[in-house]
């Protein structure tokens, strides 16, 4: 298959949101509930019939280089979509959402995104009404969509990926354009990076 028919998205998000049991509920149809944090890089291979080609794409998991707050260029490179995943009972892992996708348009320039916020089946309707304004806020200024999803009861999972993919199949194959955005190559990105300079520009104190 040519290097144009395959398409790498990545998975990104604070440690321990769920990302590996999203990949894991999708393609294996499986939920472990004692999942632990990956530590060897990993991607899940999934063809797509796309008129009349076949598709292939790469879904790369973090590896869990995401606790070490810094992740290899190297895995960002090529990538046309990214699923960004956050624990909707810790909105803190929300917040971080926007570093990574600071530190991913860095990488590559714009590219479809998806913010989900995995652990609904675990939610606190309350919660998730307090905080749904600042998540559509943010979803509407990215430009992205916004999908609620529990890797443990299956919600939403096959329509996350779905949605992604369709959304990457019609900006990305239909323009012609197969490659990730400005790719630079052998930088180590730090996720914390921006808000360390912006504490480092008001001092201490």
């Amino acid at each position: 298959m040519s290097d144009e028919n395959v398409l790498k998205i990545v998975i990104l998000g604070e440690g321990r949101v769920g990302k590996t049991s999203i990949l894991s509920k999708y393609f294996k149809k499986k939920f472990n509930e004692g999942e632990k944090s990956t530590i060897n890089p990993a991607f899940y291979e999934k063809a797509v019939n796309y008129n009349g080609k076949t598709i292939q794409f790469k879904f790369w998991d973090t590896a869990g280089q995401e606790q070490f707050n810094a992740i290899s260029a190297l895995y960002y490179q090529g990538a046309v979509g990214a699923l960004l995943v956050y624990d909707v009972t810790i909105f803190e892992t929300f917040q971080k959402v926007e570093n990574w996708v600071r530190t991913l348009r860095e990488a590559v320039g714009k590219i479809s995104l998806l913010v989900v916020g995995n652990k609904f089946d675990i939610s606190d309707k309350a919660e998730l009404d307090k905080n749904s304004q600042a998540v559509n806020s943010y979803c509407s200024k990215e430009n992205c969509s916004h999908m609620y999803t529990s890797a443990k009861t299956g919600y939403n999972v096959d329509e996350a990926f779905q949605s992604l993919i369709n959304t990457v199949l019609n900006k990305v194959v239909s323009s012609g354009n197969s490659g990730g955005g400005n790719q630079r190559r052998g930088k180590r990105l730090e996720i914390g990076e921006h808000k360390k300079k912006e504490k480092e520009k008001k001092g201490c104190c």
